[in-house]
């Protein structure tokens, strides 16, 4: 059956599972049927989405869908990160303004660095009287005063603001009292504000994200937070009084999401205190680190130890808590966390060995909340940290993998040591192995891991769809990509489906073959040597984005634009493809 041939209620099904790039470029333009179904959808579900979108199909949403549904929008998300450089910019040069959206509930913005366009946002928002969800997320704001618009919007609910560096300290407290606000999330105490000032002109204020961090002093938990119920704390620092004391000061509490990045509480400690100073807690989820300094067989009797303090009454039957610890046997770390798992990424820099409250067949034991899949640590240690058998991610869409500097896959493109071939040649099977067991993955990233991508592109993957391709170097050993390379990279099942590649290259010449054979590539961020073409139509003061329009798009006539910019070693492209 052709896809012509399905009903309109199974193609709005299938609508409703993609983000608005995905269907814009799957549905959009292919006949009159599809493009008045499209506009039906947006028309009766109101949110755009148009992260990850070309600028071929955000111009064709702006110019041709949008305008007679600029009333009805209820949900706004645009981008200016690398995927979408400009978008914002974009939206106003099409003469549209944040205020025309009478009917927006939500609006997300992130990754905007401009003061123009900040500043031009922040006029606009008081007239979104209907405005619910309000997200900043790196963004640049040097507006002293913005605060006051955002506190002052009639009827927000939930605000989301994580700055881009020196915008921390713009965040003043609010002069103006909101009613409305109900959750506040990654508030840091590096803001020009304090959390209890905060609280005070927020007195609706049920829910609070705090990042606190290591060079911070905290000195204004002196009164207790009554309105607060739930709290996300990210505890960065060593001070473990500053923790109990802020935990005290909120008797209120049901909801508690901890993530210590330095620091372990012992199941006695956490079972004092929230009988004495939390007894309306429901919900306890943390993750924590401590270190045994001992031999192997003693790290085992000291997880075994730790993990039995969660086993009495208290923990199992009266609050149902369950918690998993896994460790290394070589560096003496260990992680413990509650079951289910319940942050968006886990970190694993060695072979789990794993010891929990949880039997296996309990439900309750699930890591199904993982999106990104973060291995640190050596070439030497990599095979066996790929080794994740007993866990497993359902919900996995990202992999990223970052070796130590000093490790014996950064060798030169000319060095051929057997050896090395061999275990590399290994530990990509290996994540060939873990990879195919994740259907919905769609971005794989290597950090000091040059060939990776490379050697993964010999891989036979089935049913995985790796839209996303990143490798870089941190270190000076840099491994750049010859033509030869990237000819295979292209040709690969990897290279076909891929939409985003970053990678070193040798010269010009690389770069220009990878947008030629990449049919589907949208994006390329490439560092390369300067090395130009040896041609006798390129001169030396012609830059690379020039000589890529003269030699691409008189023959590719897919590609709509090519921007980017060069310094002294290294190239950025956007390349657009409708």
């Amino acid at each position: 059956m052709s896809l012509e041939a399905l009903p309109n209620e199974v193609l709005f099904d299938v609508f409703k599972l993609l983000l608005t790039p995905d269907f814009l470029q799957s549905f959009s333009q292919l006949n009159s049927r599809f493009d008045r179904l499209i506009c039906s959808h947006l028309q009766n579900h109101k949110w755009i989405d148009l992260r990850a979108t070309t600028k071929y199909h955000f111009d064709l949403f702006w110019t041709q869908l949008l305008p007679p549904l600029v009333t009805q929008i209820t949900s706004l998300t645009l981008s200016n990160d690398f995927n979408t450089p400009d978008q914002v910019q974009q939206f106003y040069s099409h003469g549209f303004t944040l205020g025309q959206f009478t009917s927006l509930q939500s609006l997300s913005l992130s990754h905007i660095q401009s003061n123009e366009i900040m500043n031009q946002v922040l006029r606009d928002l008081p007239q979104l009287l209907t405005l619910t969800h309000l997200t900043f997320d790196k963004c640049k704001i040097d507006h002293y005063l913005w605060a006051n618009i955002v506190w002052g919007l009639p009827k927000l609910v939930y605000f989301n603001f994580k700055p881009y560096s020196s915008s921390y300290r713009t965040f003043h407290t609010p002069k103006v009292t909101s009613s409305t606000i109900k959750s506040v999330h990654d508030f840091s105490y590096a803001y020009a504000t304090r959390m209890i000032d905060l609280a005070q002109r927020t007195p609706q204020l049920r829910h609070l994200s705090i990042r606190i961090d290591a060079f911070l002093s905290v000195n204004d938990v002196s009164k207790s937070l009554h309105s607060i119920t739930q709290l996300n704390l990210l505890f960065m620092t060593y001070s473990f009084n500053l923790l109990l004391n802020i935990l005290r000061r909120i008797p209120n509490l049901t909801h508690l999401k901890l993530d210590m990045g330095s620091h372990f509480i012992d199941a006695q400690i956490w079972q004092g205190l929230i009988q004495k100073h939390m007894m309306k807690l429901k919900y306890l989820q943390f993750r924590m680190i401590f270190t045994v300094l001992a031999n192997n067989t003693i790290v085992r009797q000291e997880v075994e130890k730790v993990v039995a303090s969660f086993q009495n009454s208290f923990w199992l039957a009266e609050h149902r808590w369950f918690v998993q610890c896994d460790w290394n046997p070589q560096n003496r770390k260990c992680y413990i966390y509650t079951l289910p798992y319940a942050f968006d990424s886990f970190y694993a820099d060695f072979q789990i060995y794993s010891k929990s409250t949880c039997t296996s067949d309990n439900a309750e034991c699930r890591f199904e909340r993982v999106r990104r899949l973060m291995l640190n640590t050596t070439s030497y240690q990599l095979y066996e940290c790929l080794t994740l058998s007993h866990i497993h991610f359902p919900s996995i869409e990202h992999i990223s993998i970052e070796l130590a500097a000093k490790n014996r896959f950064l060798y030169m493109n000319e060095q051929d040591d057997a050896s090395i071939h061999e275990y590399e040649l290994k530990c990509v099977n290996k994540l060939q192995h873990l990879i195919e067991q994740y259907q919905r993955l769609t971005s794989l990233h290597f950090i000091n891991w040059p060939l990776a991508i490379l050697k993964l592109s010999q891989c036979n993957i089935k049913n995985v769809s790796i839209f996303d391709l990143n490798s870089w170097c941190n270190t000076d050993h840099k491994c750049y990509y010859t033509i030869q390379q990237c000819d295979q990279l292209s040709r690969s099942t990897l290279g076909m489906q891929c939409r985003i590649l970053a990678v070193y290259v040798e010269d010009w010449t690389c770069v220009h073959d990878l947008i030629m054979k990449m049919s589907n590539l949208q994006r390329l961020n490439v560092h390369y040597r300067y090395n130009r073409p040896n041609s006798s139509e390129t001169s030396i003061d012609q830059d690379l984005v020039e000589w890529l329009k003269k030699n691409t798009q008189h023959l590719l006539t897919d590609i709509t634009n090519i921007t980017g910019g060069t310094d002294a070693h290294r190239g950025y492209l956007s390349i657009e493809r409708p």
